[in-house]
């Protein structure tokens, strides 16, 4: 049978190629060191559980992706390219036999590669140096498992898809391009796109090809899932397998249609004209006969000669790829999608973003080395162009013609390389477009021309010339077209990858830099000048790398290693050397300026050498964390900021105070690595017994014991300066315009600081250190006052440039003028925690009064905003937030301590805020989302700003936390349960079910279901989440004004801010005082247990029983268990009060900006005794009913909740139309 024999010959010629077995190699070696690349953080998940084996093969898969299209192509289009179709079609086979023995021997191989991943994974724990602590029992189902359900299947629709479109374009290199189509603009940009765009997550998942929803879902896996959990093809899973099966089977049959045994001539004869004139060169400087002697005279090839060859050559290579169908439209593609889709990657937890130059930038920039971005095809491109480029003459069958055209190896090197940087120039140009488009699609009305231009063509273009050099070299030098992109995709990983692989100095990564970022405020700030210096060191060894093209370009060269030797010693030309020497000048004097900034000037530490020395400062000084300090109750700093010159002055003094009941002769001082602490003095005298300065601990004995109550005051200086540039992470504490730092950054701290210690378990082992844990609830001295928590006076002077305005915490005393710079005295009028900010910056203000008319002592509180001037949109908003919280916060908890409050826009792109004493501070992000002004919208500004002055009742201000287990619920969860009751009173229910739905949607709630309980609280998630959860729904069962009455209590026991400090015993406490006996044990499922529900509504029946009344009946299910810290659960008995809810249509609110709520109005809610797993429950209700549930409000931890509420059936009919709550 003539499909067996065409199978078996492409089978063995396919396994006899090098470049199969390269591919083999790949996917091997990429699981085999993916130990290395990918570190858990969690010591309780194996390295070789299902859950990483799946993160590996979803990473190899990437990777064999955008690589191995060579296989498939080959096989489709082999005899097309070799020139022997005309034989071959002439011979006795069909379609089905010449087409199904090529396909199924493509895709038989790639099926075999894929079982090397697993292979890779399993040896790589076993004959590498792995702690044997972290490999857990060998299973072989998840191999099985993983590669039937994710690795074959994406074998399979890959070959077929780049099978099919080799067939019907008759070119192999079409296989590559496909890849690019389906991963990063199909399955990722579009994919996610749409399914943003119609609020569908599980739709990404439907479209998603190679698996990276299956990591997004894993995810939430528990440590005993991740362990012993396999993937299950079922639901969103098995539906994507059977979609992509059938376009996959579609597109074959397509091709299989589309072939024919016929040559396909050129479309045109201008293109065929063209073509021969593009690969033969005939436009290169030919001879022209004298018409007055009447010969050939001999040809003159000076500099003005082949300068024309460059630039025809230049021409030539553009138009190729221009012209090409995938030069220019891909990245075109992409620019329009980036257009069409802006509006999705412009929000925030569903809320709009401006499309500011610092929000559209990420969009249309990325890093070379950023793999997790759309962008990544230019990379990829570059280095298809580039294979095309090189091979172009040899794939036409031209080349002995064109390698004896009279133009040099450097007008053919660099006109391929001009060609291709041509292009790569007209895509910065569809970036640039892109982005301008995007501004103005989305009513931006200041385009940021000059911006994109800058960080566009100034910073990009370069990253991608340089690469582009990389890629051609590369492919010169290996001399065979499919290993060439091979051996260009590794190149490319490694500069992803080098840092994981413990390459981390910006030196020895091709194309790296320290970095760069832009923002409103401050501009690029700092980064460009570095970035010159990097970029002419790069450009120095792109040099040599064209040096190397022009050697090693194939131009009928003898064959074999030895011949290419040969032809290489002797191109060595004169100017071969010139521009060696040139490329190592430039390496040399830019290499030893930029070596110079990060090893001399600033000190280069690797991230191995700062984790040891992490933990080198816990096993040497934790020994001092409970011996007896002075504490801090008095600060005064005189700063003096420099911005133009990147520097900072600090003079300062703490009064310290014995308020221990022994006497102390040492002082212990954590001193700032990163900073230069100079002349500490104490007003008694003291000897420096330890000064470790790469650890930064100080040590000092008091000749004369300091007694207790008595006091004495220490005076230091601080300075720090920029000079040069790092490695990385460039400091951008003191800049032109933005200058912010903390003083637990900067200052000198009294005692050993918890902070600095390793928490990732894995690391502290290999430092001999025990597992990192909060210390207990019930250890007494987690309640004492720690590092950062102290109560102290405060008064600052802060000098800075003329034109910006200096802020510290407390009053404005006053402001002055001296030689040419603004100083500003703050003064607080109570003491406030030793944690605070200094910022500088070109500001404006916005000044207002809040009247205290709730408390009775009528007093005024002055709060002011500093912020960029152009970021002035959401002022009001964040003003009336202040209002109703400062109002709501007083009547309800107790009165603001203080008569002043301060918010300041801090400088960088992230949008987070921060809760100081009297200061609240945002990064630009925050106040860059167009709010829709419909009160029915989702207001996260005005949300997030009444969540941060909570703070100034919770966690910050006045009930400071013990630093121990549930420290986050006593803060974050305190302060967003509080933000909800400010946004409950002003918006309504409706805005408090948004945000809710908001929370719920944006951090997956299985990730909450192995923590601790919420008394035991570990992981900030739980604060930020399932705290606020927790006490809103307490709510739901009593009233808020017994969890509120809980807190005020909780106030007047420890808002002093003293010893013993607030736990969430305590917090559990007074919850369980407020609340009636009947609710203790739904009290302690919420707290003391790490307890959920399963609730489920199966069915809802309603019928009329007469004109105004209805029946409905609902059969629902109720489950009730633990899941303990590694996700095993048990089941509890279930003698529960569960709300059983049933709904009439209601008016739609228009403008919500989060979809999926659907608006409704209740026509029955109540609870009902549960105790029995399935329930059937009949109500009588006023209306039409249109859906039913259980917990419709969501006040049990269920960790599916999607079922439970189901549209109504009337009198058996379909199912009724109706939207989810």
């Amino acid at each position: 049978m003539r499909f067996r024999q065409i199978f078996r010959f492409e089978f063995r010629y396919q396994l006899s190629s090098l470049s199969t077995w390269i591919y083999f190699l790949i996917a091997f070696m990429l699981p085999f060191w993916f130990s290395e690349i990918v570190r858990p953080n969690d010591d309780a998940v194996y390295i070789n559980s299902p859950f990483f084996l799946i993160l590996a093969t979803v990473f190899t898969g990437v990777i064999w992706l955008l690589s191995a299209g060579t296989i498939a192509g080959q096989a489709a289009a082999r005899d097309v390219q070799t020139r022997m179709y005309p034989l071959v079609y002439t011979t006795p086979v069909s379609k089905l036999e010449y087409l199904g023995g090529r396909f199924s021997a493509a895709f038989l191989l790639n099926a075999l590669i894929h079982t090397v991943i697993p292979l890779g994974f399993f040896l790589g724990f076993y004959l590498r140096k792995v702690d044997s602590g972290q490999i857990g029992p060998f299973r072989p189902e998840a191999f099985l498992s993983t590669y039937f359900y994710l690795s074959l299947p994406l074998a399979f629709y890959v070959t077929t898809c780049q099978f099919s479109v080799s067939v019907i374009r008759r070119k192999a290199i079409a296989a590559l391009l496909v890849s690019f189509l389906l991963f990063p603009i199909l399955s990722q940009l579009i994919g996610y796109s749409i399914a943003n765009l119609l609020d569908k997550a599980a739709l990404y998942k439907l479209i998603d090809l190679v698996g990276i929803s299956v990591l997004k879902d894993i995810e939430t896996w528990t440590p005993f899932e991740k362990n012993n959990r396999f993937i299950p093809l079922n639901g969103p899973l098995l539906w994507n397998r059977l979609i992509w099966f059938a376009i996959a089977t579609l597109v074959l049959v397509y091709s299989y249609y589309r072939f024919t045994f016929v040559h396909q001539a050129e479309k045109s004869a201008r293109k065929l004209r063209q073509k021969k004139a593009d690969i033969t060169g005939a436009d290169v400087a030919s001879p022209v006969p004298d018409s007055k002697i009447g010969m050939f005279p001999l040809p003159s090839f000076g500099r003005s000669a082949r300068f024309s060859q460059l630039l025809v050559l230049t021409r030539s290579s553009f138009r190729y790829i221009a012209g090409s169908r995938t030069g220019l439209s891909l990245v075109g593609l992409y620019a329009i999608l980036l257009v069409v889709v802006a509006g999705q990657f412009l929000q925030e937890k569903g809320v709009p973003q401006y499309a500011t130059p610092m929000n559209v930038l990420p969009m249309i920039t990325a890093s070379l080395t950023n793999i997790n971005t759309g962008l990544i095809i230019i990379p990829m491109l570059i280095a298809f162009l580039a294979g095309e480029l090189i091979w172009r003459e040899r794939d036409y069958g031209q080349h002995k013609m064109s390698d004896t055209m009279p133009v040099s190896e450097w007008g053919l090197f660099l006109g391929k390389y001009m060609g291709l940087a041509l292009v790569i120039v007209l895509w910065m140009g569809f970036l640039l477009l892109a982005g301008v488009l995007i501004q103005l699609t989305q009513g931006e009305a200041n385009i940021a021309f000059g911006v994109f231009i800058k960080a566009l063509f100034s910073i990009q273009l370069i990253n991608y010339l340089l690469f582009a050099m990389l890629a051609l070299a590369v492919h010169v030098l290996v001399n065979h077209k499919y290993l060439g992109h091979v051996a260009v995709l590794l190149a490319y990983l490694f500069i992803a990858f080098a840092e994981k692989l413990g390459i981390e100095h910006t030196l020895l990564i091709y194309g790296s830099d320290p970095g760069w970022s832009y923002t409103d405020m401050r501009g690029f700030g700092p980064f460009l000048a570095p970035l010159f210096w990097y970029k002419a060191y790069w450009m120095g060894w792109a040099l040599l790398l064209a040096v190397v093209g022009r050697l090693a370009l194939v131009r009928t060269m003898p064959e074999g290693f030895g011949g290419r030797i040969r032809s290489i010693r002797n191109r060595f030309t004169r100017s071969t050397t010139l521009t060696t020497l040139a490329g190592f000048a430039i390496i040399l004097v830019t290499g030893s300026y930029i070596f110079y900034n990060t090893n001399v000037l600033n000190e280069y530490v690797s991230s191995r050498e700062w984790i040891k020395r992490q933990a080198g400062y816990e096993r040497h000084y934790r020994k001092y964390l409970d011996s007896p300090q002075p504490r801090i109750t008095g600060t005064k700093i005189t700063v003096e900021l420099y911005p133009q010159h990147r520097k900072a002055t600090i003079r300062g003094s703490y009064k310290l105070v014995n308020l221990t009941p022994v006497p102390i002769d040492t002082i212990c001082l954590d001193i700032k690595p990163e900073v230069e602490t100079r002349n500490i003095r104490f007003t008694r005298t003291a000897r420096a017994v330890v000064e470790d300065r790469l650890h930064g601990f100080n040590i000092y004995t008091l000749q004369k014991p300091l007694q207790p109550g008595d006091s004495l005051q220490m005076n230091f200086e601080v300075v720090w300066q920029s000079k040069g540039f790092r490695n990385t992470n460039l400091d951008v504490s003191v800049i032109d315009n933005g200058s912010y730092f903390v003083n637990q950054e900067r200052f000198p701290a009294i005692g050993y600081n918890l902070y600095r210690e390793l928490r990732t378990n894995p690391e502290r082992k290999r430092y001999g250190l025990p597992n990192w844990k909060l210390p207990s609830l019930y250890d007494s001295t987690s309640r004492q006052i720690r590092q950062g928590q102290e109560l102290t006076s405060f008064e600052a002077i802060v000098g800075t440039d003329e034109g910006q305005t200096a802020i510290a915490p407390g009053n404005l005393v006053r402001t002055w003028k001296d030689n040419g710079r603004n100083y500003f005295h703050y003064a607080a009028n109570a003491p406030i925690r030793h944690k605070f900010s200094i910022f500088s910056a070109r500001y404006r203000t916005y000044t207002s009064v809040w009247k205290d008319t709730v408390s009775g002592k009528k007093r005024d509180v002055t709060f002011t905003m500093y912020y960029h001037p152009g970021h002035a949109d959401n002022i009001e908003r964040i003003a009336r937030s202040v209002q109703a919280s400062l109002t709501y916060y007083t009547r309800t908890f107790g009165p603001y301590p203080q008569d002043h409050l301060t918010i300041i826009e801090r400088s960088g792109s992230v949008g987070d805020l921060n809760a100081e004493p009297t200061a609240i501070d945002y990064g630009e992000a925050f106040v860059l989302l167009n709010v829709n002004d419909n009160p029915q919208a989702l207001d996260v500004i005005f949300f997030a700003m009444a969540h941060e002055i909570a703070h100034q009742w919770w966690g910050t201000g006045q009930v400071i936390p013990a630093l121990s287990e549930g420290a986050h619920v006593m803060s974050e969860s305190l302060a967003n349960y509080s933000g909800l009751q400010v946004v409950e009173e002003t918006y309504g229910e409706e805005q408090v079910r948004l945000l809710l739905k908001m929370w719920r949607d944006a951090y997956e709630v299985p990730r909450m279901a192995y923590m601790n309980s919420l008394l035991e609280a570990n992981d900030p998630f739980l604060g930020y989440r399932k705290g606020v959860m927790a006490l809103h729904a307490l709510t739901g069962y009593t009233h808020k004004e017994t969890v509120n009455n809980a807190l005020r209590q909780l106030l007047i026991k420890y808002g002093a801010s003293k010893p013993p400090l607030a736990n969430t015993l305590d917090l559990y406490g007074e919850l369980k005082a407020a609340t009636p006996d009947s609710l203790h044990g739904l009290l302690s499922d919420y707290f003391a247990k790490n307890l959920y529900w399963q609730l489920k509504t199966d069915q809802v029946h309603a019928e009329p029983v007469d004109a105004t009344h209805w029946k409905v009946s609902l059969q629902v299910k109720a489950k009730k268990y633990t899941i303990d810290s590694t996700g095993a659960d048990r089941m509890e008995p279930l003698n529960d009060w569960i709300e059983i809810g049933v709904f009439a249509p209601g008016v739609a609110s228009p403008g919500v900006a989060t979809p999926g709520v659907a608006s409704t109005k209740p026509l029955y809610l109540k609870k009902h005794k549960l105790t029995q797993e399935e329930s059937t429950i009949t109500v009588l209700v006023s209306e039409k009913p249109v859906r039913a549930g259980i917990d419709p409000n969501y006040l049990l931890f269920d960790l599916f909740p999607d079922d439970n509420q189901k549209n109504a059936k009337i009198n058996g009919d379909r199912m009724m139309k109706g939207d989810a709550l």
